[in-house]
């Protein structure tokens, strides 16, 4: 026997969202039918208990009558509840003498013989040709005369009738509710489940661009996994297209420099009147070359391991002040020879949480950088610094400080526009400058290791590069 199957193939039970919603379902019906049950119990034990407390009381009455006034003072009792018109219908009584003749009610004396006990009220009589169930509470007084006082209960017992149709109604509504719910949840469900199947398939077979379409109406939580899946693959495509790009400048970077050795070698190596000092100085250019590439490289490789999230070792709290501290004593001497100015302003000490040799390899790459483009003469300018930041998240302005190091420069005036390609790799606005153009690359890597960034203004002149991380304590 074949199950049934879905639109994709799949039997239909094997449909996670078919078996959850149906899981939701049950559940739900479940609930109402346990809360139905429950008011129907609680419903009959009221009626049933109102009775009761009633018959009880009368009972009581009629015997305090009795025993104060007399037999006929009871048996008047009696024939005036009947008469009062409330409750005549469902209202039993019977007085018998002594001798067991019957004195007053609307029972006959064959109903001596039911001998109701305390724990079973309930019995069967004829009344008016019919069989009906009725509460009965017996009591013998002590010259034998007797007393029943009862209740009919075929009204309580069609109210419950009415209580019980209900609950089955509802029962069958809430059936109907969980089916509709059922289909409504697994619908939704296999909506979002179908379009990131769709857009993965899609990926898969090479439309790296495809996304999951968004319904900017929806504001539900798989509106946001759909959101959240199309900002991965935003940042897959982003890191793809990066290797891509890496991939064919490294090709070309390499290429050249070492097409640029072998001509060289091939060079010397063909001249036949090649002395030792022509060879010697082709060698020494080679191998300035390779050192070239494998810096180039090793550039690369750090920032991947950035990239990627690869710690050299656990973070620790430290102060931008530190690190700002030690890198300018680093370069007092390099400075002082290219006659650069560089001044530190000590604003705020700047804690921050991280590893101290990458965030200072990240201000040295940003001050060769400096001392690179500005040029002899130039003046450079340190600051370390707090600063605050609101933003705001759902309806609430959220504050957050951050510490800062800036270094500001005054050298080439860069255009707004050349400002965002600054931290691309390979990238460089002035190629005769020596360099692969991977310095802020690698600054703005191991800012992204750390949950910080790196941002890029014009100096006017010159270049203002902050490296803003979270700040810490």
């Amino acid at each position: 026997m074949t199950q049934p199957q879905t639109a994709t193939g799949k039997p239909v039970w094997g449909s996670t969202s078919l078996r959850l919603a149906a899981l939701s379902g049950f559940l739900v019906l479940i609930s109402m039918l346990a809360a139905l049950a429950l008011v129907y119990v609680q419903v009959s034990l009221v009626l049933h208990r109102n009775v009761e407390r009633q018959m009880q009381q009368t009972q009581h009455y009629i015997i305090s009558v009795y025993e104060s006034a007399g037999a006929e003072a009871a048996a008047q009792v009696i024939t005036r509840n009947l008469a009062d018109g409330k409750d005549t219908d469902s209202e039993l009584y019977l007085l018998t003498r002594p001798d067991g003749t019957r004195m007053a009610g609307n029972l006959q004396n064959a109903a001596l013989q039911l001998q109701p006990t305390e724990s079973q009220w309930v019995v069967k009589l004829h009344r008016n040709a019919e069989s009906v169930n009725a509460k009965l509470l017996s009591h013998t007084f002590s010259d034998q005369a007797r007393l029943l006082v009862g209740h009919d209960l075929r009204e309580l017992e069609a109210v419950e009738s009415t209580v019980a149709t209900a609950s089955v109604m509802a029962g069958i509504f809430s059936l109907l509710l969980a089916l509709a719910s059922t289909l409504i949840f697994r619908r939704e469900l296999a909506r979002s489940v179908g379009a990131v199947h769709s857009t993965i398939a899609r990926i898969r077979g090479g439309a790296l661009q495809a996304r999951v379409p968004v319904e900017p109406a929806h504001t539900d939580e798989f509106a946001q996994l759909e959101q959240d899946f199309n900002q991965m693959l935003d940042h897959i495509e982003q890191l793809m297209n990066g290797v891509r790009h890496v991939s064919d400048t490294i090709a070309h970077n390499v290429r050249t420099p070492l097409t640029r050795i072998r001509l060289r070698l091939q060079a010397a190596f063909a001249e036949r009147e090649a002395t030792a000092d022509d060879l010697r100085a082709a060698m020494v250019s080679a191998m300035e070359d390779i050192d070239s590439v494998s810096h180039m490289l090793d550039k690369l490789l750090h920032i991947a391991q950035a990239e990627a999230g690869m710690r050299r070792q656990a973070f620790e709290p430290l102060q931008w002040s530190d690190v700002a501290r030690e890198v300018i004593e680093l370069y007092e001497d390099l400075a002082e020879e290219e006659n650069v100015r560089i001044d530190w302003q000590c604003e705020h000490d700047a804690p921050v949480l991280g590893d101290r040799s990458v965030l200072a390899g990240a201000l040295v790459n940003v001050l060769d950088n400096a001392l690179k483009y500005a040029g002899r003469g130039a003046h450079i300018v340190i600051t370390t610094r707090q600063r605050e930041m609101r933003t705001t998240r759902e309806g609430k302005s959220v504050s957050a400080w951050r510490s800062e190091i800036i270094v500001r420069d005054n050298g080439t005036q860069l255009q707004p526009q050349d400002l965002p390609a600054l931290a691309e790799r390979f990238v460089r606005l002035q190629p005769d400058k020596p360099g692969h153009g991977l310095g802020l690359a690698s600054v703005r890597a191991m800012m992204q290791l750390h949950g910080g960034e790196m941002l890029l203004a014009s100096a006017h002149p010159g270049l203002e590069v902050t490296l803003s991380l979270p700040a810490h304590g």
